[in-house]
């Protein structure tokens, strides 16, 4: 027992020390802002916020030398904005330094205490906290944030799961809903129903691996909801357009399939939850897969989101949206007509040095002399 809390501990010091935290530092408020060391939050170009380091406080000229925390490794925290990404060290002001909030200084042992102790209580305050990271804005501090709560109410361990857990499992490329009904603990993988509730046929994805799934918190819905859309906005907002569609698509997955309430007054209204929930999340979708230049799979999101009658204010931004999916698609197919322009002026001119020799050999299904 004394040798696996030894081994707990020196993880959480590596951990520490991984993320730039000192151990045996004294306690984040007991030092001076501008300490060298200190792990701060500078304002940048655009109003946006970030975490440094303070690597050298001049104080003649008012102004600090800071290192960006780094946050281009894979993970929550991976920066896709070239821009962000270039900037990793900066002279600023001492005005643009502020410490960071309270509640980013609190350990990780305490917060995992926490959420061992009451995870949808603990889960719904980290999602508040994260929500004041976006509004600062720092997109990356939100995202790793929300990354708290969310991964711990989607863990799905074959040794602590039971076999009527609900989960999203991935079938073709679609995230579906179904109940596990039989895990392997040994190989780590589960056997998860779907049940197709209009034919009302059965069908059993075997030997799903579990750490793919996700398991649905259908008392806590909302608040699993709520953080993978809030995520989502965050990295749209870092032009991580790829893994906000991820995290769309598992909300989509949430609220795809109509749920059993009871009273028909009860069933009526979840089921206007739903179509909000879900129409809002593949108009999120939508815009994301039109940054990346999906236009006809921007287009089918927006068509399935008009499917479900969705409310006055989602109506309006999917108007928007129709009318900018329409403006890239035109220019596109300009961009492409003058591509394809350039190409055929690229090979009228290469063909016009070659000799009648060389032209012949095309004719013939062979190469021009010299081109092997």
């Amino acid at each position: 027992m004394a040798g696996r809390v030894e081994v707990a501990r020196r993880t959480d010091l590596e951990e520490m020390r991984r993320r730039g935290a000192r151990p045996n530092a004294p306690n984040y408020r007991d030092t001076p802002l501008l300490s060298i060391g200190k792990l701060v939050r500078v304002q940048v170009a655009a109003g946006r916020w970030r975490r440094a380091t303070i690597e050298c406080h001049d104080e003649g000229d008012g102004t600090v030398d800071v290192l960006f925390m780094n946050t281009g490794t894979a993970g929550p925290g991976q920066l896709a904005d070239a821009e962000v990404a270039a900037e990793e060290e900066a002279t600023l002001p001492v005005s643009v330094v502020r410490p960071l909030e309270e509640f980013e200084v609190q350990t990780e042992p305490e917060l995992r205490h926490a959420f061992a102790e009451d995870l949808f209580a603990t889960a719904a305050r980290v999602k508040d906290e994260a929500n004041c990271l976006f509004k600062l804005p720092d997109y990356e501090a939100a995202v790793e944030r929300y990354a708290l709560a969310i991964d711990e109410l989607r863990h799905f361990s074959s040794g602590t799961a039971s076999s009527s857990t609900q989960v999203l499992v991935n079938q073709a490329g679609v995230l579906r809903k179904g109940t596990v009904t039989a895990i392997n603990s040994e190989s780590g993988r589960a056997d998860v129903e779907l049940v197709d509730l209009q034919s009302g046929q059965r069908q059993v994805v075997r030997g799903a691996p579990c750490r793919t799934l996700v398991v649905v918190r259908e008392e806590q819905l909302q608040l699993q909801t709520a953080l993978y859309m809030n995520r989502a906005r965050s990295l749209m907002q870092l032009s991580r357009q790829q893994e906000a569609a991820q995290d769309l698509s598992i909300v989509i997955g949430f609220w795809s399939a109509p749920g059993r309430v009871g009273t028909e007054a009860t069933e009526t209204n979840a089921e206007q939850e739903r179509r909000k929930h879900l129409a809002k999340a593949l108009f999120l979708r939508a815009k994301t897969r039109l940054a990346r230049l999906r236009i006809e799979p921007a287009r089918a999101d927006v068509r399935e989101a008009w499917s479900l009658d969705p409310p006055e204010d989602t109506a309006k931004e999917l108007r928007s949206l129709e009318k900018n999916i329409d403006i890239t698609n035109k220019r596109e197919q300009i961009s492409t007509k003058r591509l394809h322009k350039e190409i055929c002026k690229m090979a009228d001119a290469a063909m016009s040095n070659l000799t009648t020799e060389q032209l012949a050999s095309f004719g013939a299904g062979g190469l021009p002399p010299g081109d092997l």
